[in-house]
Formats: C-alpha cells, sequence, structure tokens
C-alpha cells in the first residue's frame, strides 16, 4: 500500500489531542489565573518555542466563528461582529461597570476617615472596618477589571483571526478586474489592520461624549493625518514590495542607490504624516491634561467664591481622589481618539475591500448545469458558445470565441505576442469577466501557467500538490517530465527544499516541476501555457514523447506553444490561433519536413527511482533558514543603539528635566492645596488670599500640563528620527545583502519586518519609554513623598515593592520571549498570502478543495500565531490582576499606618498621603507594564538590527581599483574566465567548475547546454551576484573581482528569463530615473515591435503598468525589457532566454534588431531555441558547468557529435542551419 504524503497538516492534525489547561482550572483557578502558572515557570527556565504553548481552544479558531456567513448576511462587519460578540461585549462592559463602581470607595473611605479624624473623638473599630471594606472593594475593582481585559482580548483574538481568514478566502476569489486594483502589499496590509480594531477603542466610550466639543476640530485634523498616513504607508510598502520580490534585478541593473532614493521619498511623506498625526494628538493630550486643572480650578472657585463655603481636608482631599478617578479615563481621551480613528480607517478600508467583485462561479458551466446534457453526449469536454471576454466589464480581450473541444482531443493554440493566448486559457478556467455567450468545462482541470508558479516547499510537495504520495505513479510522471536526472543532482532529491518563487531551481526546471504538479492530479482536462518554451529541444522532445503523447495520451490537452513542429505534429487534433480582433480561428499549418518531435524518442539509461529521496529518504535538504530568535533579555547594545539612534543624551536630558518639573508642579500643587485647606480652617475667608491661591494653583496645573505635552513631543520628534534612522540603515544593509540571503530568507519575513516592527519603532517604542519615564517619576515622587509621611511605619512598604520586582521580574522573561516567538511566527502568514496571490489562478483551476486546502492551511498558520497571541494574553493578565491585588495590600498597609499616625499629623496631610497612595496604586502597576511594554516593543528594534547588521555585498565603489572612466570602461568588451569556479552557497555544490575561455570584444556568443548545465550561473558569474568560489573574470583585462560592484553592474545590461515590471506609469518603467527623451523612448518600442500597442493605449507612455505587469502579457514584458536594454546601449550584453514566450516571427524580428543595434557590443545569448544563436560568433556548450565546447556553429555542426549537434539534430534545426550559412 502506497504512503501517504499530506503537503498541508490541517488544522485537527495538527493540534495535540490535549485538552486546554483553562478548561480543566477549577473556578479559584480560573478567577485568580493560577492555571498560568506551569507556563510562566516554563518561560522563566527555558527560550519558548512554539511547542510550549498550549494550542487554542476550539472555539477560538480562526474558521470556527461563522463571521464570513455573518458579514454576508448582515452585509457589515459592525453588524456581524455585534451579532457573535455583543452579548460577550455587554458582560464585559458590566465588568468595567463594576470595576468602576468598585473604586468609588477610595474617595469615600477618604472622606470618612479624613472627617472622623478631624472630630475630637472616633471609633477605632469603625475606621478599621472601613479600611477592610475598602480593601474588599479594591479586590473586587482587580477581579472585575481583569475579567472584562481578559475576555475583551480574547473577543479580539477570535475577531481578528476570523478577519484574516475572510481576507485571505476574499483574495483567493478577486475577479480579475479587482486584483489589478490591489496590489500583494495592499492586501498585505488589510491583514495587519485587525490590531487596529481592539477594544480600547470601546473604552472611554462615554469619556469621548463629554470632551466631544473641545476635541471635535483635533479629532478631525487626527482622522486626516492618519489616513494620509496610512496612504503613505502603502506606498512605501508596495515600493519595497516591488524591489524585494525583483532583488535580482535591481541588483543586475546597479539600481540599489536609486531604490534607496524611490524607498526614502515614500518613508518621508509616511514620516510627515506621522508627525502631524502626533501633534495633533498631542493638542488632544494638552487638552486632556488641563481639563482636570480645570474642574480643579472651577470647583474650588465656585465653592469658596460664590458658594462662600471653606475648604476642609475632607472636601479638598476627597474632591481630589475623585478627580484623579475621571483624571485618567479623561486623560485616556487621546488614546481612545486615536483608537477609534484607527478603527474607523481599518473598517472602511476592510469594508471596501470585502466589497470588491469576485470571480462569477457562472462564468463556467459544469456537468451539472443544466445545458450540460448536449455537450455529454456529443462527447464534448470544453466548449464555448458566442462568447466574449475581458479583464473588466468595458474592455474586450477576445470576441465571440466559438470552440468545441471533444474528449481525448490534442488542442494547440499559438499566434503573435499579445494576441490573447493566456487570455484564452484564463477565460475558460472562468477567471476572465465574460459578458456575453457561455463557457462549458466537462471535468476536473489541471492548469500550467505560463510563468510557472512553485511554492516554497519541496520539490515532492510542489508536485504531489495536496494529494496522497503512490510511489509508483510518482515515479511516472518524473520520468514523464524529465525530471529523474535532475532530482538526482539535487542535494536531497525530491525532498530538496525549493525556496520562494523557485529560486534554486532554473527556469526549465520549474516549468517540469509545474508541468508534472498538472499531470500528478489525474484531471480530465490539461491547460498548459507555454510549459515547453523554457526548455531546450532533447527535453522537449522527451517531454512531448513521454508526457503529451504518453502519460497523458487519451487526456485532453489543450496546449499553447509557439513551437511550429508541435504545431503541425498529425498528433495534434486541431491548431487555433487568435485573430487581431480577438476571435480564435483555426489554421493548418504544414508539417516540417523530418520532425523529429514525430519519430520514436531514443531509449536513454535512466535509474527509475534513484535520487527521488535524495541520499538520505528521511532528510529534507534545507534551503530556507529559520528565522534568527535572540534569547534572554533584549541586549544592552540594542539599546545603546536605540539611544544613539534617538539622539543621545542632550534628548534624554531635555526629557527628564521636563518629567523633574512636571512633578514639581504636581507636588507643589498637592501641598498648596493642603495648605490652603488647613489654612481655611483656622483663619477667616480672605477674598484676597483665596484669589492668590486659585491663581497659583491654576498657574501650576497649566505648567503640569505644558511640562507633559514638551515631553510629549520630544519623546515622539526623536522617536521618529531614531525610526527614520534604523529603517534607512536596514533597508541599506538588505538592499546590499548579497543574493545568497535572498534565498535563505522569505519575502513575507522581510516585509514582517517593514511592518509590525517598523510600527513599532515608529510610535510604540518612543511612546513606551515616555510612557514608563512618566510612571517611574509620577510614582517614585508618589511614594517617597507618602514614607515621608508615615515615618517609620514606611519599612512596611518594603516587603511590599519587593514583591512588586519578584512578580514583575517573574513576568517579564515569559512576556519578553512569547512575544519574540509572535513576532516570529507571523511571517508565515504574509509569506503564504503572497504566495498564494502569485498562484491564485493555479489554485483556483485545480478546483474548489484545493481552494479549501488553502484556506485551511492559512487558518492554521493564523492560529499558530494566534495561540501565541493568546499566551501572551494569559500571562499580562495574570500579572496585571496579581498586580493590582499587591496594590490593594499596598493601599491598606498605608491607609491602617495613617490611622495609626493620626495623632502626629494633621488631617490636611493625612488627607493628602491618603490620596497619594490611591494614585500610586494603580501607578505602579503602570510602571511594570510600561517596562513590560518597553520591553517587548523593544524586540522590534532588536529584530531590525538583526538585518541592519548582516553581512554585506563588496562596496558599490572602490575608487583606487576602479577603472577611469575616460577613456569609458570598456571600451572593446572582451571577456575572459579564468578557471572559474562558482556555488550559490558556501556549503553548495560547485554549479560552475574552472571555466577556462575568452571572449573577443564585440563577438556574439551562443551558450547552451541542457537545463541545469550552468548557462545563468555563467550571468551570475559575469555580474558577481555571488563571489567566485575561484578563478577570475576579467573584462577588458581589468578583474572585476576588485573593482566595485556599481562600477561593474553598471557598464553590463542583461534581458533575464523571468521580466519583472514594476507597478506605475509605463515611462517610469523603461526609464525608471527620467535619462532619455519621448523620442527615444518611442523609438525603442518601435524597435522592438511594441509602438502599435501602447499607441493603442489612451495614456499612452503613461498608462498604467500592474503589478507584475499583468495587463501584458510574458512575451510583450520581455520585449519591454529589450526596449529598455537598447536605451542603455551597453558595451556588454546578455540576453538570458529573453526570446523564450515570443512567436518565431516576433523573434526573428527581434533577433535583427540586436544584431542592427549591438553590432558593436559583445553579446551573450542563453537559448533553448538553436535558432536564435545559429548566426552567432561562436557556441559556448555547457554540461553540469563544464565547458564541452567553445566553437563556430558550422566547426561544432561538422564535428557530427557533440552536445550541440544532438540539440541540432533533435530540434530539427539542419536546414535553419544551412540557410543561414548560406546568407
Amino acid at each position: 500500500m502506497p504512503a501517504t504524503y499530506a503537503t498541508f497538516p490541517s488544522s485537527k492534525e495538527s493540534s495535540p489531542a490535549i485538552e486546554h489547561p483553562q478548561a480543566q482550572a477549577g473556578w479559584l483557578s480560573r478567577i485568580f489565573l493560577t492555571w498560568v502558572l506551569p507556563l510562566l515557570r516554563l518561560g522563566n527556565a527555558k527560550q519558548l518555542d512554539a511547542g510550549d504553548i498550549w494550542p487554542l481552544q476550539h472555539a477560538h479558531r480562526a474558521g470556527v466563528v461563522p463571521f464570513r456567513r455573518e458579514v454576508e448576511r448582515s452585509q457589515s462587519i459592525t453588524r456581524a461582529f455585534l451579532t457573535l460578540f455583543g452579548v460577550r461585549t455587554v458582560l464585559a462592559g458590566l465588568a468595567f461597570f463594576v470595576a468602576t463602581a468598585a473604586s468609588l470607595a477610595g474617595p469615600l473611605v477618604l472622606n470618612h476617615v479624613v472627617t472622623a479624624l478631624t472630630r475630637d473623638t472616633y471609633d477605632m473599630d469603625d475606621l478599621t472596618t472601613w479600611i477592610f471594606g475598602l480593601f474588599a472593594t479594591q479586590v473586587l475593582q482587580a477581579l472585575a477589571e481583569n475579567y472584562a481585559n481578559f475576555d475583551a482580548e480574547v473577543i479580539a483574538i477570535q475577531f481578528a483571526g476570523s478577519l484574516k481568514s475572510m481576507l485571505y478566502s476574499k483574495t483567493l476569489r478577486l475577479s480579475a478586474g479587482a486584483r489589478r486594483e490591489k496590489t500583494t502589499g495592499d492586501i498585505t496590509n488589510l491583514l495587519l489592520l485587525y490590531r487596529l480594531l481592539g477594544v480600547a477603542s470601546l473604552a472611554g466610550f462615554g469619556v469621548i461624549a463629554v470632551a466631544f466639543l473641545l476635541n471635535h476640530f483635533v479629532s478631525t485634523k487626527i482622522y486626516t493625518r492618519y489616513v494620509a498616513f496610512i496612504r503613505c504607508k502603502d506606498e512605501r510598502m508596495q515600493a519595497l514590495t516591488e524591489t524585494f520580490k525583483s532583488i535580482s534585478i535591481v541588483k543586475f541593473n546597479a539600481w540599489e542607490d536609486r531604490m534607496l532614493a524611490r524607498i526614502g521619498e515614500t518613508r518621508a511623506q509616511e514620516l510627515k504624516n506621522i508627525w502631524g498625526y502626533l501633534v495633533y494628538n498631542g493638542a488632544s493630550v494638552v487638552l486632556m491634561w488641563g481639563l482636570p486643572v480645570f474642574i480643579y480650578v472651577v470647583a474650588f472657585s465656585v465653592y469658596v467664591g460664590l458658594m462662600n463655603e471653606q475648604l476642609t481636608p475632607a472636601i479638598v482631599f476627597t474632591s481630589i481622589a475623585l478627580f484623579q478617578l475621571i483624571q485618567q479615563p479623561l486623560r485616556m481621551v487621546s488614546d481612545v481618539i486615536a483608537s477609534l480613528v484607527k478603527a474607523k480607517v481599518a473598517h472602511d478600508r476592510i469594508s471596501a475591500f470585502l466589497q470588491l467583485p469576485e470571480i462569477d462561479t457562472d462564468n463556467v458551466q459544469s456537468i451539472h448545469h443544466p445545458d450540460a446534457d448536449a455537450y455529454i453526449q456529443e462527447n464534448v469536454i470544453v466548449a464555448a458558445e458566442h462568447a466574449t471576454f475581458g479583464w473588466d466589464d468595458d474592455s474586450p480581450i477576445l470576441r465571440n470565441v466559438n470552440l468545441r473541444v471533444n474528449s481525448g482531443d490534442f488542442v494547440v493554440i499559438h499566434g503573435p505576442v499579445g494576441c490573447g493566448k493566456s487570455s484564452l486559457c484564463a477565460a475558460l478556467l472562468g477567471d476572465m469577466t465574460k459578458t456575453s455567450g457561455s463557457v462549458y468545462v466537462g471535468g476536473s482541470v489541471a492548469y500550467c501557467s505560463q510563468q510557472a508558479w512553485i511554492q516554497h516547499m519541496t520539490v515532492r510537495d510542489n508536485i504531489l500538490f495536496g494529494r496522497p504520495y503512490d510511489r509508483k505513479k510518482y515515479e511516472k510522471v518524473l520520468e514523464a517530465c524529465a525530471l529523474t536526472k535532475d532530482l538526482q543532482s539535487l542535494p536531497a532529491g525530491d525532498r530538496t527544499e525549493i525556496g520562494e518563487r523557485g529560486v534554486n531551481l532554473s527556469g526549465g526546471q520549474k516549468a517540469r516541476v509545474a508541468l508534472a504538479r498538472a499531470c500528478y492530479s489525474d484531471a480530465s482536462v490539461f491547460i498548459l501555457d507555454s510549459p515547453l518554451s523554457a526548455v531546450d529541444a532533447i527535453v522537449q522532445n522527451e517531454i512531448f514523447q513521454k508526457c503529451l503523447l504518453g502519460l497523458l495520451r487519451n487526456r485532453t490537452i489543450i496546449l499553447v506553444t509557439h513551437n511550429p513542429e508541435i504545431i503541425a505534429s498529425e498528433h495534434v487534433t486541431r491548431a487555433l490561433t487568435i485573430s487581431e480582433h480577438g476571435e480564435l480561428v483555426e489554421t493548418r499549418a504544414v508539417r516540417a519536413e523530418g520532425s523529429v518531435l514525430l519519430s520514436p524518442l531514443r531509449q536513454q539509461s535512466t535509474e527509475t527511482g534513484v535520487g527521488i529521496g535524495g541520499t538520505d529518504p528521511t532528510e529534507t535538504h534545507k534551503l530556507i533558514e529559520e528565522e534568527d530568535r535572540s534569547e534572554g533579555r533584549v541586549a544592552g547594545q540594542v539599546f545603546m543603539s536605540y539611544y544613539r539612534a534617538v539622539g543621545g543624551f542632550p534628548v534624554l536630558f531635555v526629557v527628564i528635566m521636563s518629567q523633574i518639573l512636571w512633578q514639581a508642579c504636581e507636588i507643589t500643587s498637592s501641598f498648596w492645596l493642603s495648605d490652603w485647606s488647613t489654612d481655611a480652617t483656622n483663619t477667616s475667608n480672605d477674598t484676597v488670599s483665596e484669589t492668590y491661591r486659585i491663581e497659583v494653583y491654576t498657574a501650576l496645573g497649566v505648567s503640569s500640563a505644558l511640562m507633559v505635552v514638551v515631553r510629549a513631543l520630544i519623546v515622539s520628534w526623536s522617536g521618529l528620527g531614531a525610526s527614520k534612522r534604523l529603517f534607512d540603515r536596514m533597508t541599506h544593509s538588505l538592499i546590499h545583502a548579497p543574493m545568497k540571503f535572498f534565498d535563505a530568507i522569505p519575502i513575507g519575513r522581510i516585509l514582517n519586518r517593514y511592518t509590525n516592527d517598523v510600527a513599532d519603532v515608529d510610535i510604540t517604542v518612543p511612546l513606551g519609554f515616555g510612557t514608563f519615564f512618566a510612571s517611574l517619576f509620577s510614582v517614585g515622587c508618589t511614594v517617597a513623598t507618602t514614607a515621608m509621611i508615615i515615618q517609620w511605619k514606611g519599612l512596611f512598604l518594603i516587603p511590599i515593592i519587593v514583591l512588586y520586582v519578584v512578580i514583575a521580574q517573574f513576568y517579564l522573561a515569559p512576556a519578553r520571549e512569547i512575544m519574540r516567538l509572535l513576532k516570529t511566527i507571523e511571517a508565515p502568514v504574509y509569506s503564504h498570502l503572497s504566495e498564494s496571490i502569485e498562484g491564485g489562478l493555479v489554485i483556483r483551476a485545480f478546483g474548489h478543495n484545493h481552494v479549501s486546502r488553502f484556506e485551511s492551511a492559512v487558518d492554521y498558520k493564523i492560529n499558530t500565531a494566534n495561540k501565541a497571541w493568546y499566551a501572551y494574553l494569559c500571562v499580562t493578565q495574570w500579572f496585571a490582576l496579581h498586580i493590582r491585588l499587591l496594590g490593594s495590600v499596598l493601599v491598606f498597609v498605608v491607609a491602617y499606618s495613617l490611622i495609626l499616625l493620626h495623632a502626629s499629623l494633621s488631617s490636611a496631610i493625612i488627607g493628602l498621603a491618603f490620596s497619594y497612595i490611591l494614585k500610586a496604586s494603580q501607578s505602579v502597576e503602570g510602571i511594570v507594564h510600561a517596562w513590560s511594554n518597553v520591553e517587548t516593543a523593544m524586540v522590534s528594534p532588536e529584530r531590525m538590527q538583526q538585518y541592519i547588521d548582516n553581512e554585506q555585498e563588496a562596496p558599490q565603489r572602490i575608487s583606487s581599483m576602479d577603472p577611469p572612466t575616460s577613456p569609458a570602461w570598456p571600451s572593446s568588451g572582451s571577456i575572459q574566465f579564468k578557471n572559474v569556479s562558482f556555488r550559490y552557497k558556501e556549503s553548495g555544490r560547485l554549479v560552475l567548475k574552472n571555466l577556462d575561455f575568452s571572449v573577443y570584444g564585440g563577438e556574439k556568443i551562443g551558450v547552451v547546454g541542457r537545463t541545469g548545465a550552468g548557462k545563468s550561473s555563467l550571468t551570475m558569474a559575469l555580474f558577481r551576484i555571488n563571489e567566485l568560489a575561484g578563478g577570475s573574470v576579467l573584462i577588458d583585462d581589468v578583474d572585476v573581482g576588485k573593482i566595485g560592484l556599481k562600477t561593474l553592474r553598471e557598464k553590463l545590461s542583461i534581458i533575464p528569463q523571468n521580466p519583472v515590471l514594476f507597478k506605475g506609469p509605463l515611462r517610469r518603467y523603461l526609464d525608471l530615473f527620467d535619462e532619455y527623451s519621448d523620442d527615444a523612448l518611442w523609438s525603442a518600442l518601435r524597435r522592438v515591435g511594441l509602438s502599435d500597442r501602447i499607441t493603442s493605449e489612451d495614456a499612452k507612455l503613461e498608462c498604467m503598468v500592474e503589478e507584475n505587469g499583468e495587463n501584458f502579457s510574458v512575451g510583450e514584458c520581455q520585449m519591454l525589457c529589450m526596449s529598455r536594454a537598447l536605451l542603455r546601449e551597453s558595451r556588454i550584453v546578455i540576453f538570458d532566454e529573453a526570446t523564450a514566450g515570443i512567436d518565431h516571427d516576433a523573434d526573428q524580428k527581434l533577433q535583427r534588431v540586436i544584431r542592427e543595434a549591438f553590432v558593436g557590443s559583445t553579446v551573450l545569448t542563453i537559448a533553448h531555441r538553436l535558432d536564435t544563436i545559429l548566426d552567432a560568433d561562436r557556441i559556448l556548450v555547457l554540461d553540469g558547468g563544464d565547458v564541452v565546447s567553445f566553437a563556430s556553429p558550422s566547426e561544432l555542426v561538422s564535428a557530427r557529435s557533440g552536445h550541440f549537434y544532438e540539440l541540432m539534430r533533435e530540434g530539427g534545426y539542419f536546414n535553419k542551419f544551412l540557410g543561414t550559412q548560406s546568407k
């Protein structure tokens, strides 16, 4: 019985079948969260990993809550939230209400105690009862707040998981037009917006109603700035995503500095709007910090001036205690406003995304459709009747398409570049908008895209695509797709991990892996879009015979190809092309004379099964490195690095001075009130004296508020400066990192640094430090003043303070480790999203089951991240609860000490100390919370520092070694390879071995070899994409290994195998840095045959290129790349399979252009189509990284043996070669 092999672990399979400790806990353990203690102990004993964290409870998992169904029913995220979570949100709100009611006990007890102590006699037992009552209500407050916060955060986890799952599902179902509106960066940002919809935006809603008029103007400005900030962030992420997804192109063209400048421009606009947002938020802080002062002044002024009453200690400090209860909510108004602004922006953006049109499932009829019977009776499996298609409703691409394909037919689609061949494939798959007619597909479909989509997983996983592993069937597929020999050369055979987008496979290998995935599917219909264009004639012949005519015999095949022999083959049932009007036209091509594709394939010696599993069947060769995660406390050097980035001692000094002045104003105002109330009870009312006291008290309050805003603005400004420096250093380091870094690091991991980590460094880290210092100074002064007042009984505070420290230390280590873990395991979610967007058409083509499988996969990854979030919530709430309970003990000790000391203290001082300790009990928690937030937030600078410290490429310029600019270098373009060896990884195998050859200046060289022979590696060595393992490369007798990289690369031009287009105006793509005139651009487009295509666009050169060039065919993208190379006029030009996606007529035209435009240049042409290099001066033949032969085409043919001769014979090129020679 064959072994099964699951590509993705399902949620059920991956979650251990154990009960969550919370579910097993008793009621006391649940109340006091003691069930969390084992995780806290473990986090203090070792570095936590994902296996140490409990799995999410079933109800908390993404995909379990029927959120998507509820959103579709109610057509509103808000209504869906209220339906599913409304009751629990109300219960959390009621718990907050209980906590608020319990907090009123403090002022009431203070009033009772101070009033009682001002009398001559009092009942000690009564006061003791009141103090114990205060302790009980404080415990109740702690428990109620803990319940409310905990459940609110659990709701946030469920809500966030559901939103992310739904956004991913929506991404896989977007219509073609909607996909063009939303880039990968846009969708990635949407997944991050769930953080902005936390319950914090609901807390204090009533307070906003009170302060609405004061904050209306400021709130409007905050909203405007935040919307602008998010827009700029999208643009910055788009620039970063494009840069890192096409980093090889950036390096080939020496665009590092220019891409840095482009990213820097978007970053500068983002920082400008963040600063505006923080300034207006600071204005809101001033209003809310000044509001309590205004309340104090007005209340005491009215009480004394208008009511002619005296301020007694009981009245003053009871009032202050009550004011302090509302002071914190009032001061939170700015945070609440910011949260509401973020929530509204997030809500609007997510809602708009969810309302984008989806692919119409009725685009393609299946066998279950009422009209399917007629097709079934006629044995028709694919049909289109009078169908018109476009990428949107307004611009039809294919018109009046009529097509009938019977079961078992072999249909070929061919035609010129850009005629709509790939669009027809997409239309048959239901991916285009159908404006008229009908489409029918009567069976399962397997699809192979023109640009092979490869997942970041092993070769075997890519081929199985989630299906069970059947060894016999699997080996047949490998043999049919000519992969057996390739797998033998991989480090771990088919268990070798493939990097993102197949970075460690050649173009031909990627195409064959994608073809194997289709063949393994056992589908009824195979839609294959140019899978043979990336392989040489021998491999093409082998695949045609063994796969298309062998393994897929009697299956329905729709093949897109430019190969004239396949088009004319007797095995092809029908050959169709697409007219310039977008209509299907049947062709009757004449079979090429002596077609080798019709002759029997020669038997080759292959060992079936050898190499499939590598040298060790249990081993998987890992290309992608595990993400580094620091251990223990955040390193001191990270703090020092951030300290220097902030501005060092000058900034720290100003912040500390503002804190000292703030506390001086606060304490002075409190003692001023104390003296005022004491004098009021001993002397008659003096209007002048009262006015003076009010004025001084007002001045102190206003000064205190101003110091707060000064500190906030300084912290924000210096924090943004630090963020800019760290961002710039990280971006510079990454762009100048060697390519082997990008081969081993998924782009999702890199982008995660630029989303979560940069966001933390922008705002969270500086505000965290500001809050910590504010809390530290406030509590320090408060506790010191209180200890001074209660004299020797302050010694009782020491064990309590020690307990605070012990609890904090017990909490900080696991909290920090879980936060690190969370940041690490979030990255795979975004990598999976990016990968799924690129392969969306392939996933959908294979059927609904595969779409569901990918949705389950992302749910699993979301749940993995959310279980770390849940664990962080648990340890944080455990800490908060026990700190609050300890605060209750602190209040009890101080309050009881004040009663015992009443004989030696005035009632005013007792009231002052009592109000201070009520405030301090909450603020002490704030200190540890603030420092915890700082430590966990400092994980972000730490993670950025890891990339800042990356290994770097060689310098861009080396003034002492770079050749002189005059005369221009290179002048002739001669190239010498001297014993060159090359590998992609330091420990990897050599892909080039002691190459030794010379190319004369101006010579035209063709480079050929079997897939994986080292042709593209030759280019990598020439451009120094990785440094040589041995030997040297000389251009015009200059050792390129000793000069600057930019000096080298800017003198070379390359048209790559996989063209890359940047989103934006076409003019910017052709001339990224405004170096050429419009006439020069039109001339280049005219020479490659694209001027008519661009002229048809309304915006001409300003027409928009969509992400990944989706509005251009692959062939058109290659021609655009060539037009850009024509503009550069380089002395050395490399064509790496540059015309693989172009039909033969267009290819011949481009070859003429190349011969004319680069007549004086040295040209290296890597080709599988030998007719593109038959007129080359010499042919360099590679095999296994060695030079097999290097001579003129006529010499190699006349030898009547060898690799080139075999390629010529297999491809049927002899007649063309003789024609070339006669010319």
